[in-house]
């Protein structure tokens, strides 16, 4: 498969094409100029390709929080735009750093299971076979 992202984009914007390349394939099923899922194994191929998508996400955010862990140590986090820098503020972004890093852990293990479950998915749809003869094309799930 090409790689039909630009280059150059940002972490942010590259997530944000993902999420767009997703919603587009979960529309695909409504859209007649898609073929959407017309037999079972392109259900499988889906789940698969679900699971090695999710196996990704742990090390993304991983990549996420260790970004924020040297922020901070670098004394890089500090009160958004706006926000009086007085009052705690400060310790306030800390904190929600340190949240947030606990928040992308928790993120990962999740995203290992849902990788693991979608795999298993994957494995017991690829036997199933098309129940339409041969010959005689299926029409597209809608």
């Amino acid at each position: 498969m090409s790689n039909p992202v630009p280059p150059g984009l940002s972490i942010a914007e590259l997530t944000a094409e993902a999420a767009e390349l997703m919603r587009s394939a979960a529309l695909s099923t409504s859209r007649s100029s898609h073929p959407g899922l017309v037999h079972p194994s392109d259900a499988a191929e889906t789940a698969a390709a679900l699971a090695g998508l999710t196996a990704r996400l742990p090390e993304l955010l991983d990549v996420l929080a260790g970004f924020l862990s040297s922020e901070q140590a670098a004394g890089r986090i500090g009160p958004g735009p706006g926000e009086d820098p007085g009052a705690g503020a400060g310790y306030d972004a800390l904190r929600a750093a340190r949240d947030a890093r606990e928040q992308l852990y928790e993120a990962g293990r999740t995203a290992a299971l849902l990788a693991e479950s979608l795999a298993s998915a994957a494995v017991v749809l690829a036997p199933l076979g098309s129940a339409v003869p041969l010959g005689r094309p299926a029409e597209p799930h809608v």
